[in-house]
C-alpha cells in the first residue's frame, strides 16, 4: 500500500512548472506590449489636442487684433523675427484705443498690449510679453505675418507643433473691420 500512497501524491511536476511559467511570460508580454503602446497613443492624442487648442489661441488673439484695427504694419527687427503692431479698439461701449503687437522669434508667439507705442523688444524684454505659444514656425519661405496690399488685410501663415505630433496648420487672411478715418490711415500712436 505504500507504493500506491506514493503515486497519488498530487502536485505538478518541474515540467509543468516551467510550461505555465512560459504562458504567463507570453500572456504577460501581450498585455504589456498592448499597454504600452495605448499610453503611447494617450500621448499623441494630447499632444495633438494641445497643438489645435494653442493653434485656436494664436488664431482668435491675432484675429481680433486684426478685425479691431484701423492700422496694421509688419517688420522684421532682427534676423529671424517678426512684429505684428496694430492700432485696436476694443469692445467697450466707449471704444478705447489701444496698440497690441506679437512677435515670433526663436519658435515663440508672444504678445503685449499697451495704451502707447509698443517699440520692437530685446530678448529681457521679450521675455516679459504673453507667451501665446511655443513650437510655432513658418510654412516653408512663407512669411508668419504679411500684410495684404490694401494695408487692410494680414495673412498668417504658420504651423504649431507640441510632441511628436503633426503640426498644426494656420493658414487664414484677416481683414481689418474698422472704417478708414476720413482723415486717412490713423497710426498714431502705435506706430
Amino acid at each position: 500500500m505504500r507504493r500506491s500512497e506514493r503515486r497519488d501524491d498530487s502536485g505538478i511536476t518541474l515540467v509543468e512548472l516551467l510550461i505555465y511559467i512560459m504562458l504567463a511570460v507570453v500572456v504577460l508580454t501581450i498585455v504589456g506590449s498592448i499597454l504600452i503602446n495605448s499610453f503611447r497613443a494617450q500621448a499623441q492624442v494630447r499632444d495633438g489636442a494641445e497643438s489645435a487648442s494653442t493653434a485656436q489661441l494664436i488664431a482668435e488673439s491675432v484675429g481680433q487684433g486684426v478685425r479691431n484695427a484701423s492700422a496694421l504694419e509688419v517688420t522684421t527687427p532682427s534676423a529671424g523675427t517678426t512684429m505684428l503692431r496694430t492700432r485696436s479698439v476694443d469692445g467697450s461701449a466707449s471704444g478705447t484705443w489701444y496698440c497690441q503687437a506679437w512677435v515670433w522669434s526663436g519658435g515663440e508667439l508672444r504678445t503685449s498690449r499697451s495704451s502707447t507705442a509698443i517699440a520692437a523688444p530685446d530678448a529681457a524684454t521679450l521675455s516679459t510679453w504673453t507667451l501665446l505659444a511655443s513650437g510655432v514656425a513658418a510654412v516653408g519661405s512663407t512669411p508668419i505675418f504679411s500684410v495684404g496690399t490694401d494695408e487692410r488685410s494680414l495673412d498668417l501663415s504658420l504651423t504649431v507643433a507640441n510632441g511628436e505630433t503633426v503640426p498644426i496648420l494656420i493658414d487664414s487672411v484677416m481683414v481689418a473691420q474698422q472704417p478708414i478715418p476720413a482723415t486717412g490711415k490713423v497710426t498714431a500712436p502705435c506706430f
